[in-house]
């Protein structure tokens, strides 16, 4: 219930302040016009506010296309080193991103993203689920322009993993963590 009220949040920050950034008038032309691409690599940390006290490393690579000024769908791929009680995990999948720069001004942007992916680990995570889970992510992020069509990228996202009752109630413990990452980002 918590996370459907998170992503519904989040759903109408996309509806609603879209048009109200749009409205400005000192905000400059889209920094990331409709049909852009974009390639990012980024690294992050995130450590459990829940009772699994997993930590969580992460290393990924995306490929984004603006489909919309300032709107775009990222495919991305991640490795994750997770920490926990009983045996650790390395774990592996993709997720599709939807990222939106709510505010562009000069060198810098605000964004808004929110996804989802499928996961497959070499140990159960967290210990006592499964080798295979999902995620959930959603978070606020900023990017500064370096120069032309490269930017440093970082954010921080609430991450949720958990395998969605696949094996039963009994077996769909949680990760729950706020991550932190930081990273370059290149469009063409």
């Amino acid at each position: 219930m918590r996370i459907a009220m998170i992503l519904a949040c989040i759903g109408v920050a996309f509806v609603v302040v879209r048009p109200l950034a749009a409205a400005e008038a000192t905000q400059p032309a889209a920094s990331f016009p409709k049909g852009t691409f974009s390639l990012t690599l980024d690294g992050g940390y995130a450590s459990a506010f829940d009772s699994s006290r997993a930590t969580v490393e992460t290393a990924s690579v995306g490929l984004g296309y603006y489909f919309l000024d300032n709107v775009s769908m990222n495919v991305e791929f991640s490795g994750y080193g997770i920490q926990q009680p009983g045996p650790d995990a390395v774990v592996g999948g993709g997720e599709l991103l939807l990222r939106h720069h709510l505010w562009n001004i000069d060198r810098f942007s605000i964004f808004a993203d929110v996804g989802g992916g499928a996961w497959y680990g070499t140990a159960r995570f967290p210990a006592g689920g499964t080798n295979f889970n999902f995620s959930v992510e959603t978070g606020l992020g900023a990017t500064y322009r370096l120069r032309d069509n490269l930017y440093l990228l970082g954010g921080a996202r609430y991450l949720h993993f958990s395998n969605a009752h696949l094996e039963g109630p009994k077996r769909n413990p949680s990760i729950n963590a706020i991550e932190g990452y930081v990273g370059v980002m290149v469009t063409f």
